[in-house]
């Protein structure tokens, strides 16, 4: 695809249809090639691997960075309040309005740990780890299990336990992304 006709298409400029293309292609929805305009690449399993390594990653550092903090009360309070929005729609079987609010946790926690390269990383990666969410969110148990384990996250920060709350965050993504990695391998039943 190029610019020029998706601008003409929606009746723009090139110039915002270009930032937007360089936006997606930044968060790797998108690859450029030169003269030849933009393709949606494939996203292999071992790409999605190493997405929620980096995950784990840095969802590790920002619990860690939210337990040490002088705000940690605060921050536990406002996630887990979060926590609690996802159990209403857990019980209310609203899958999406789960996955929506399991993202703004993890959001929520990269902006609250302090770190802006924490944050701004999380969000680059937060586009393509949709696509596993949305299966992941599927899998019977997965949600409730990610719940608890946010929980935990939430009860590590609030008692200031920087080792706890760093080996919370990362039993949760290494859980999700097994979780995803297993039921991407296994064969469907026709």
């Amino acid at each position: 695809m190029t610019v020029r006709p998706i601008a003409e298409q929606l009746g723009l400029s090139a110039t915002p249809v270009t930032a937007a293309m360089m936006k997606l292609e930044r968060e790797g929805f998108l690859i450029s090639k030169l003269h030849r305009g933009y393709f949606v690449p494939e996203i292999s399993i071992q790409d999605m691997s190493e997405i929620y390594e980096m995950r784990e990653a840095l969802d590790r550092l920002a619990g860690g960075r939210a337990a040490a903090s002088a705000q940690h009360f605060a921050i536990a309070e406002e996630l887990r309040a979060n926590c609690e929005l996802q159990r209403e729609f857990l019980e209310l079987d609203d899958v999406d309005a789960y996955r929506r609010t399991d993202v703004e946790f993890h959001e929520k926690l990269w902006v609250l740990c302090g770190n802006k390269r924490i944050r701004d990383t999380g969000e680059q990666l937060l586009g393509q780890m949709k696509l596993g969410n949305s299966l992941s969110a599927r899998l019977p148990g997965r949600v409730r299990k990610s719940l608890e384990e946010h929980l935990a996250i939430v009860e590590a920060i609030e008692r200031a336990d920087l080792e706890a709350a760093q080996s919370a965050a990362s039993r949760h993504m290494a859980s999700v992304r097994m979780t995803f990695m297993t039921s991407i391998s296994e064969p469907e039943e026709s």
